[in-house]
């Protein structure tokens, strides 16, 4: 059979092509299924506390690609929850999850970095890290890149920007606990706190909430 033969018989698909297409769609959604009811069996058993359970049920599905077992797995080394805690192994699956995009491992990722966990203390990285999560939709990440503003950490300071970021993390719910952005606020000039303000609307519009 030459090309033309082959292409012409493809261009109508025949009943049993038809019919592998289908089969193929179904076995997809059950796999699918499946994996969500795996998922489900290891959120209920840490939920419980039974972490051990919980890190041999995620294993599987982070290994086969499910990012929120990947997660999961990062937290529970990071905290010794049903495994040994092992922080390199923790950023290991933070890393994996980030890959998928996860804010919250970013967010993870900056503050290892940050906080000198498992690895050296590096403040650029750390931005950089909290920068992904934050533009993200993160509100924690944005505190942090506000408090970093603050202290200088990795950046120049910028009461400004500083402010900008807190107030955008407020906006999704993020406490001013510590009470940075009450004390940044105090020293900005009606000035700078109207273009803080403004900036602040920007963040707030361009990086909401995602998750």
């Amino acid at each position: 059979m030459n090309y033309f033969q082959y292409a012409w018989r493809m261009r109508k698909p025949g009943k049993n092509y038809i019919m592998a297409i289908a089969l193929l769609c179904m076995s997809l959604l059950c796999t699918s299924l499946a994996v969500n009811a795996d998922f489900k069996t290891a959120g209920d058993a840490y939920k419980e506390g039974d972490y051990e359970t919980a890190a041999r049920e995620f294993l599987p599905l982070a290994e086969n690609g499910d990012h929120r077992a990947m997660y999961a797995l990062g937290s529970m080394y990071a905290a010794g929850h049903g495994v040994p805690m092992d922080l390199k192994e923790a950023l290991k699956w933070f890393r994996k999850a980030a890959t998928y995009g996860r804010p919250d491992a970013q967010y993870k990722i900056g503050v290892m970095y940050d906080r000198g966990l498992g690895l050296k203390q590096d403040y650029r990285k750390a931005l950089s890290w909290y920068g992904k999560s934050a533009k993200n939709g993160f509100g924690l990440a944005q505190y942090k890149i506000g408090q970093m503003y603050v202290t200088g950490h990795g950046v120049k300071q910028n009461p400004i920007k500083a402010y900008a970021w807190m107030r955008s993390a407020i906006s999704q719910g993020i406490e001013d606990k510590d009470g940075t952005l009450a004390a940044v606020t105090s020293e900005l000039t009606e000035t700078q706190l109207s273009e803080a303000n403004a900036l602040a609307r920007q963040y707030i519009e361009k990086y909401p909430r995602k998750y």
